[in-house]
């Protein structure tokens, strides 16, 4: 029976389907020893005499007569595992595996291994880094082809910085988040434009990376718009963000700087400035909070906040008296005209009426922050914080002498 042409046609397609998906081991990675002493790791297509290897930097062709040792991906991954049974699980045993990792060519276990590193890291600090941390940090440098595509490295600074600050998204690992916060923190003449980016809405993630690189450059003025930061961001993951990376190095003399929008106009400006303060964590500015406290409204009506209403009132009390008179002469006679005037005495208030809401917001924020800077609640009414900080500097006082 003749299947016709409609069943070969099927038959064909088919088979077509099917060689679609077998598998070609010819493009896993592996590693080309070359008799040179030059070693070349990626993925490996073999084409006549040649290898053609995909690496980071690019394609590359070698022919087989050069090559003196394969080792496929298997065997690769068994050469590390055997590293890392005796290494240890220090930070900087995994950044050392992560090493073996990169020049293997398994970055699944490489990225694994930093993820690890960073983890053990001890937290960041006012002081310089310990030596792993700056290996850690020199290592990540050095991942630009793992973290960029060749168009991104090769392009201007503006453009790099936009694109690394398009990776920095909450499912970036911890690892490759360190890398691209390298990158952002060694690219020259980049301080202007990640300040730009601060300072744009949209996405926070990519934000408080540029933060975060901006507090690490050594450009003086970095340091105070990360501080600044704190108070002036419409977002509050951002203002927090800010405070974390400032809270290390924020010095003596920044404080009183810092605690100025106590004294601002806009309700949210004074309360964004308690919150700021609390976060940075710094004594001196517990002083600045007490004194504040009883004067959280002074100066809001004067601002015309958004919502505040005014009105007047007059009590007065009116006389009549004579001011003057006018002589008029009429039919030989002389009359004398009386000018009345009206004197006034009384009292007129003028009131914009401040919402009591405003107030009690601006002092529950002056009382968060005390309780996060001291770890002690000054109570609800900020006229007695003044004692209340008395009782605590007498209590402290014997603690001191004890230690001496």
């Amino acid at each position: 029976m003749n299947p016709g042409p409609t069943l070969t046609l099927f038959a064909l397609r088919a088979l077509c389907a099917l060689s679609l998906v077998v598998p070609t081991a010819a493009q896993a990675v592996k590693e080309l020893r070359l008799k040179d002493g030059r070693v070349v790791v990626g993925e490996v297509r073999e084409k006549g005499e040649t290898y053609r290897v995909t690496t980071a930097d690019g394609d590359v062709t070698i022919a087989r007569a050069n090559v003196a040792r394969v080792r496929s991906q298997k065997e690769l991954q068994a050469a590390l595992d055997a590293k890392a049974e005796g290494a240890g699980d220090s930070a900087f045993a995994h950044l050392q595996l992560a090493r073996v990792a990169r020049d293997y060519g398994l970055s699944t276990e490489m990225w694994r291994h930093l993820d690890k590193a960073l983890a053990k890291l001890p937290a960041a600090g006012a002081g310089r880094p310990d030596a792993v941390t700056r290996r850690l940090r020199d290592f990540l440098a050095e991942l630009e082809p793992q973290l960029l595509p060749t168009a991104v490295r090769q392009a201007t600074t503006d453009k790099r910085v936009r694109a690394i600050l398009r990776k920095c998204q909450t499912r970036t690992g911890p690892a490759r988040s360190a890398g691209l916060l390298e990158l952002l923190v060694r690219e020259p003449n980049a301080d202007k434009l990640l300040r730009q980016q601060a300072r744009r809405g949209g996405n926070s993630r990519p934000r408080i990376a540029a933060l975060t690189a901006l507090q690490r450059r050594p450009t003086s003025g970095n340091d105070l718009f990360v501080l600044r930061t704190t108070v002036l961001d419409r977002n509050e993951d951002v203002r927090a963000a800010a405070a974390a990376r400032g809270r290390p190095t924020v010095p003596d003399q920044h404080v009183p700087h810092r605690a100025r929008g106590r004294a601002h106009p806009a309700a949210k400006v004074r309360t964004r400035t308690a919150e700021a303060l609390g976060a940075l964590r710094h004594p001196a500015a517990v002083e600045l909070l007490v004194r504040a406290g009883p004067h959280a409204g002074a100066g809001l009506a004067a601002a015309g906040d958004t919502g505040a209403s005014r009105g007047h009132i007059a009590f007065l009390n009116q006389r009549s008296y004579i001011r003057d008179f006018d002589v008029e002469v009429a039919s030989a006679a002389f009359i004398a005209d009386p000018k009345i005037d009206v004197l006034q005495s009384g009292t007129v208030l003028d009131v914009t009426v401040l919402g009591v809401t405003e107030v009690r917001k601006i002092v529950h924020a002056y009382r968060s922050a005390l309780k996060q800077l001291t770890d002690d609640d000054p109570g609800a009414d900020p006229r007695a914080w003044a004692e209340w900080r008395a009782r605590r500097a007498a209590a402290q006082a014997p603690a001191e002498t004890g230690k001496r």
